[in-house]
């Protein structure tokens, strides 16, 4: 009886041992099992949308050239030389020409076609258009500056000659027109003689 005890001990004993062993063998997979991942932190973004390695940093963007000096203004002519205005008493060239001319006696004898200016640009006289219809067939005459009397007011130039009397004056030509009529004056040059035919005949006596 005592001996049965004994060895119900012992086994009981063992089993016990047994099991510690095994707990603790399985306490140890756990725990390398349950270890937990390693984390890899993502790459930094940047403000341009790309990423920036933590290892390698990336080099600082190039700096923008700087904006080129603006030029400097134009200085304008001096205000004694400049005309920001016409006067009463100024009329522009546009404003003469085409105005219709008056004689003394109200009578309308023909219109301002064109005005003659000197070297200096200082007006010597006016091209008056006389006769004709609607242009076509009148005739050119002029006059010095100082037969006629501008009057911008009325749009109209006066004179103190008849139509009759400009009709009769000499036709106005322009420079263009006195070299045009000079040249076709001028006679045509000869031909040159033909040339000698090659291998002439020689005569005997």
């Amino acid at each position: 009886m005592m001996k049965r005890l004994l060895m119900t001990t012992a086994a009981a004993s063992l089993l016990a041992i047994g099991a510690s062993a095994y707990a603790q063998d399985n306490t140890g997979a756990t725990g390398q099992s349950q270890q937990p991942p390693v984390v890899t932190p993502a790459p930094a973004t940047n403000e341009s949308g790309g990423t920036t390695d933590m290892n390698n940093p990336a080099s600082p963007p190039a700096a923008a050239p700087a904006p080129a000096a603006e030029a400097a203004p134009a200085n304008p002519p001096p205000s004694d030389a400049v005309i920001s205005a016409q006067s009463d008493g100024e009329v522009t060239a546009d404003q003469i020409i085409g105005m219709t001319v008056y004689n003394a006696e109200g009578e309308k004898v023909g219109t301002v076609h064109d005005i003659l200016l000197d070297k200096e640009g200082k007006a010597t006289g006016v091209v008056l258009s006389v006769g004709g219809v609607l242009g076509v067939g009148a005739k050119s005459v002029g006059l010095t500056w100082k037969e006629i009397d501008v009057k911008p007011d009325q749009q109209q130039v006066q004179i103190s000659y008849t139509k009759d009397q400009l009709e009769a004056a000499p036709d106005f030509k322009t420079t263009e027109q006195i070299n045009s009529e000079m040249n076709a004056q001028q006679p045509a040059a000869a031909p040159p003689p033909a040339p000698a035919p090659a291998g002439g005949t020689s005569t005997n006596p």
